[in-house]
């Protein structure tokens, strides 16, 4: 009898159709056809019959939760970090986090070309100034970011539209801190976002997730799913992507955990992670995230000791 069998392959679940035997009196499984991803398999077990696995499997698995609460504890007894040090990771992370979310939407200008436009004020030849005011209104929102976490107050609705107001300052003022008044659509993407009435009642249920008190393994599960959630809605005519990295980032830094870069060479993976939250499987993204969050801990554990 034929059914569907679930694998993985790094942090990307893909799926085959196999088929019990017996050889030699020994049970054994043969591979009948590759049905790739989370999506396809369901379009396959619907249009034959079948019957999809069952999800079972929780965000993170119990080990990688273990590793990341384990970091963050060392991490925790090695506070408070000197001054300088808390300077120079924040001055990396701007480049770096600048670079690769811009990347991400488009941007192109390379890592060296970021540093020297925020950190030299250098113009680059060729790239346009949309570009470069998307670098420098990057990294005042997450200047704006790091205030917001380090403050003990609850995360609000202006909160986030005042990120959303410095990503896009001087690019599209009429639409910079305010959601969008229309129907928008995603290139390449099968998830049709919900209207736009809809947008500010949606985006209460961000909101609350970003005010959730859960700490470790639970606060990383939590910013996935924010992530996936602002992607979801996608509440601006702009901004969205950089947005949902912008948040998420927060709920993790109010959790006590350094922030995140999410690369721009994983961009298919990560958009494809996604396509699979909004099937239901948050496990793509949410190994993606904590991948890049062990990067962040070992990155700030070094600077420490």
């Amino acid at each position: 009898m034929a059914f569907v069998r679930e694998r993985k392959k790094g942090s990307t679940f893909y799926y085959e159709l196999v088929e019990s035997v017996r050889e030699g009196g020994k049970a054994r499984q043969h591979v009948l056809r590759y049905l790739g991803n989370r999506e396809k398999m369901l379009e396959h077990c619907k249009r034959h019959g079948l019957k999809p696995p069952t999800m079972k499997y929780a965000m993170l698995d119990k080990g990688t939760a273990f590793a990341l609460e384990g970091k963050l504890k060392k991490l925790n007894g090695l506070r408070p970090l000197p001054r300088n040090t808390l300077e120079s990771l924040a001055k990396k992370f701007d480049v770096d986090m600048t670079y690769n979310s811009n990347a991400i939407e488009g941007n192109r200008l390379s890592l060296k070309e970021t540093y020297l436009v925020l950190e030299k004020g250098i113009t680059i030849g060729g790239k346009s100034m949309r570009e470069h005011l998307e670098a420098t209104n990057h990294r005042e929102a997450l200047h704006l970011l790091g205030k917001i976490a380090d403050r003990k107050a609850k995360v609000a609705e202006c909160d986030v539209l005042a990120l959303h107001a410095a990503i896009l300052d001087r690019i599209s003022p009429g639409n910079a801190g305010f959601y969008r008044r229309e129907q928008v659509f995603i290139t390449q993407s099968r998830h049709m976002p919900p209207k736009w009435k809809d947008v500010p009642g949606l985006m209460k249920e961000a909101i609350t997730e970003l005010n959730s008190k859960r700490q470790g393994a639970a606060a990383v599960e939590s910013a996935v799913k924010i992530h996936h959630l602002v992607s979801w809605i996608h509440p601006f005519v702009d901004g969205n992507g950089r947005m949902a990295r912008l948040l998420s980032n927060l709920r993790l830094m109010r959790a006590g955990f350094p922030p995140i870069v999410l690369r721009r060479r994983v961009r298919k993976s990560y958009y494809d992670a996604l396509e699979s939250a909004d099937d239901g499987d948050f496990r793509p993204l949410s190994s993606m995230v904590a991948k890049e969050l062990g990067v962040a801990l070992d990155l700030w554990i070094g600077a420490a000791e």
